[in-house]
């Protein structure tokens, strides 16, 4: 377990300053905890008034605050104020709670092609496949049963979990984070009808992620049908998200759980697309758009916007007649203020309606 006196945890939190505790060097903190718990020696974080309460009465060794917070706080309590709570509390996580790091030991049970390369410092475990060609950057740990196929590119710093597959030709860039089961460079989902039969549609385009993208258990990210699937810098996306076949998404995009884009979508940079969203295919979705949690999108959003919407069971000539009632109560509303303006200048008194 780790101990740290909390001079030393304020001088690792740039910018940031102690109150209400004249010998820092004499108080140790060993973990980070909610404000409620009942150890002692925790270190814990309030980053509203809504915590101000819980705080005067909580054990905590120690508090993170904002500077506007700190004020409220009783006198009594040993404050590190900080120019950005929640993340000095994410960096404090990450000191007490320090990832693995890789042992540069390749497991004898692994099968790595006689022309892959693998990194400096790179551990791989047991079941795991590298083929040909491929290219795995150095200090990344690729865990037990993963399947790299030929010609795929994986930068350094990688952390690929337990029983992902990476099909030919897919390319990841740096500090690129996956958790289990999660599938990249898979066929996308694409036929002909014809003849009686769905016809297969080769899909050979591939699939590219930037640097510092985080993705979470059983998601899949297909490869492009001609072009390739296209994922930015810094996304982050949550379990079970889906990308389909010639997406393109933009940089710290971030999907949650459940959520899929069918075929040809575009997301512009910094897009927040909620759980169990659909966006339907060939959508084009501007910078900053916020899809709410639940909605199904079929138009392109015009305007960067929080938009919401649900499926409401209808026939999509259903839905079209859905779509056009809501415009014209929208516009008939309109019309009732123009006449209630028009009266009230000819001095017509009108019934309210």
């Amino acid at each position: 377990m780790k101990r740290t006196n909390l001079s030393t945890i304020q001088s690792l939190l740039e910018g940031s300053k102690l109150l209400n505790c004249p010998h820092p060097e004499a108080v140790e903190i060993d973990k980070v905890l909610p404000l409620s718990s009942d150890n002692k020696d925790y270190l814990s974080f309030v980053s509203s008034k809504a915590f101000v309460n819980e705080a005067n009465s909580s054990s905590a060794a120690a508090i993170l605050v904002s500077e506007e917070i700190s004020s409220s706080i009783a006198a009594n309590k040993p404050l590190i104020v900080v120019p950005h709570v929640e993340l000095a509390f994410s960096k404090m996580l990450l000191y007490f709670n320090p990832p693995k790091e890789p042992n540069g030991k390749i497991s004898p049970h692994s099968v790595v092609h006689p022309t892959a390369q693998i990194g400096e410092n790179t551990e791989i475990g047991h079941f795991v496949t590298v083929g040909a060609n491929s290219k795995i950057g150095k200090n990344c740990i690729i865990e037990d049963g993963v399947k790299i196929e030929n010609d795929v590119t994986i930068g350094d710093g990688a952390r690929i979990g337990m029983n992902c597959v990476f099909y030919h030709g897919t390319v990841i860039g740096e500090r690129f984070t996956v958790f289990g089961n999660s599938t990249f460079g898979g066929d996308g989902f694409g036929f002909v009808y014809a003849n009686g039969k769905h016809n297969k549609l080769p899909q050979v385009g591939k699939v590219v992620i930037g640097d510092d993208v985080e993705v979470g258990s059983n998601c899949t990210v297909d490869r492009g049908a001609i072009t390739d699937t296209k994922i930015g810098n810094g996304c982050k996306f949550d379990n079970m998200v889906h990308i389909a076949h010639n997406c393109v998404v933009g940089n710290h995009v971030i999907i949650a759980g459940q959520s899929g884009l069918a075929g040809s979508v575009t997301l512009g940079n910094n897009v927040i697309i909620g759980g169990a969203c659909a966006i339907s295919d060939h959508l084009t979705l501007v910078d900053g758009t916020i899809i709410a949690g639940g909605s199904s999108l079929r138009t392109s959003p015009k305007t960067k916007d929080v938009y919401v919407g649900w499926d409401l069971g209808l026939t999509f000539p259903e839905f079209q007649k859905y779509r056009v009632n809501i415009k014209n109560i929208v516009n008939l509303n309109k019309w009732i203020k123009r006449i209630k303006e028009l009266e009230k200048k000819a001095g017509i008194e009108g019934e309210d309606i």
